[in-house]
């Protein structure tokens, strides 16, 4: 953590953030080395080209980065910075049934083919049908 370096990038998103403190996001970003903490891939930090989100365009990139309540709504509990497409996967099932799917065969095999896409510097498309198909 100490001697990871932000990017401009990231500091940029940084600065653009709200809600959590500046200094809580760079000590995140520095402690996850830029990666996500449920997948392991790098993460994007670019919101003109990742992570605009306007009805009826392309939509935020799956890798692009998002702060997670690491237990939804308990703000207590820590923060985390995932990929934006695996925080909206968490965000539509109980707790208690994300963290079980976490500890499965599926989960893991998942992971393996979304960190594969991500190797390969695959667009977006690429993510959404891995979520949709598995």
């Amino acid at each position: 953590m100490q001697n990871y370096i932000l990017t401009e990038e990231q500091e940029e998103w940084v600065r653009r953030k709200q809600g959590l403190g500046k200094l809580a996001l760079r000590n995140l970003i520095k402690k996850q080395e830029g990666k996500c903490t449920l997948s392991g891939v790098d993460l994007k930090f670019n919101k003109e080209e990742h992570g605009k989100c306007v009805k009826g365009g392309k939509g935020c990139h799956p890798l692009y980065a998002a702060v997670d309540h690491i237990a939804p709504g308990n703000a207590k509990a820590g923060h985390q910075i995932v990929c934006y497409d695996l925080n909206d996967l968490k965000g539509h099932l109980p707790e208690v049934l994300f963290n079980a799917l976490k500890k499965t065969a599926e989960w893991e095999n998942f992971i393996k083919k979304w960190k594969a896409l991500a190797d390969r510097g695959e667009e977006r498309e690429a993510f959404k049908e891995l979520i949709r198909t598995g």
